[in-house]
């Protein structure tokens, strides 16, 4: 603050005498920045004075219209006729999600809701309570689609991944009162903890966006938000873990267009070579980049999936995969990623190396 404020100050109280009274309190409060927030005690005092920068402005706002497209999942209650017994509460909360269409498809996370055997209801900001029509899983995501019979649901807009930068801030709402604040440390986070993380499949993806924040288990599903008020992602079970929107936006293309979850496969597991620096020139052919189909028998994981498209095409263990199409697998795009691309029924060439020889194969997706 200005020396000169700070002087206008002292004599305003000075000459009113009101250096411990309301108006006193309130002459400085008017002196501080016009973004400054002040609040009043029951006797008069400003009790806290809080900066209300811009950042915290975008803070609030994007939490403001994320909230009314946030739906609580409860499990359904057994009829009783004690009111008490009726009542969904925080605690018994399953999951939360959040709209995707006007609608009424609404997208969650995780595999206890795909349980046939599990009946849940949705209950809107407003109250309003639903039941599932239709529950469809992806298990190349884990996220989960649910059909209520709604309309003129408030949709939130979705962004890009592409656009996190480390140290970035992302809203994720609890409630319309309540929100966790967390802070991106890897938008591209691979759990690599042990050999057998390295060893992938073409229709699993791997990348989350890691952060530091904390939620509940029964605030997975909530949309994870950037300041710009765009959905980045969406919470899993594990705190400090997101799922990233390029892990289903292929999903929701499905859905909304097929009314169920169809995705490509391919049908290999593989090492990206990009990841898995160590192995022998003889494994990988002196390659640095490129997908290694390889096969475990100790984790009972097969390179070459039985009457796969990658069968059915003549791949084989040993082979290295270096592009598709004209697309190159390497650190910054995995082989999986490239393949969500594509649609079921699309044919791609596979540029591959087969002892030490280059080779087009052409594999019709399914």
């Amino acid at each position: 603050m200005p020396k000169n404020t700070y002087l206008k100050i002292i004599v305003l109280t000075t000459i009113f005498g009101l250096g411990s009274g309301v108006v006193g309190q309130l002459l400085a409060a008017a002196y501080l920045s016009p973004g400054d927030v002040f609040i009043l005690g029951n006797d008069g005092r400003i009790k806290n004075v809080e900066i209300q920068n811009e950042e915290n402005k975008k803070i609030t706002e994007a939490h403001r219209l994320v909230s009314p497209t946030v739906f609580e999942i409860y499990s359904q209650k057994t009829q009783t006729r004690d009111p008490v017994n009726q009542i969904f509460l925080e605690k018994d909360r399953v999951a939360l999600g959040f709209a995707l269409t006007s609608d009424g498809w609404l997208l969650s996370f995780g595999r206890t809701l795909a349980d046939p055997k599990n009946h849940f209801v949705v209950i809107t900001s407003d109250q309003k309570i639903f039941s599932p029509e239709k529950i469809l899983f992806d298990e190349t995501s884990e996220a989960v689609f649910l059909k209520i019979n709604a309309e003129n649901l408030s949709v939130p807009p979705l962004g890009e991944i592409e656009n996190l930068a480390l140290g970035e801030k992302i809203v994720i709402p609890k409630n319309k009162q309540t929100l966790n604040l967390a802070v991106v440390l890897n938008s591209s986070y691979e759990k690599i903890s042990e050999p057998k993380d390295l060893l992938r499949s073409s229709e699993k993806l791997t990348k989350s966006i890691a952060v530091n924040g904390a939620w509940l288990s029964n605030e997975a599903g909530a949309p994870a938000v950037n300041l710009a008020g765009e959905v980045v992602g969406i919470t899993t079970p594990l705190a400090g873990i997101i799922s990233p929107i390029a892990s289903w936006r292929s999903a929701i293309l499905s859905v909304l267009k097929n009314g169920e979850v169809v995705r490509p496969n391919l049908g290999i597991h593989y090492f990206n070579l990009s990841k898995a620096p160590g192995l022998d020139v003889a494994v990988s052919q002196n390659q640095k980049t490129g997908a290694l189909i390889w096969s475990d028998k100790n984790l009972q994981i097969t390179g070459v999936a039985k009457n796969s498209p990658a069968a059915k095409a003549g791949l084989k263990d040993g082979d290295i995969i270096l592009k598709i199409n004209s697309e190159e697998i390497s650190s910054k795009k995995d082989l999986a990623e490239i393949i969500e691309d594509y649609a079921p029924g699309e044919k791609i060439e596979l540029t591959i190396l087969r002892l030490g020889e280059e080779k087009i194969i052409e594999v019709t997706l399914n």
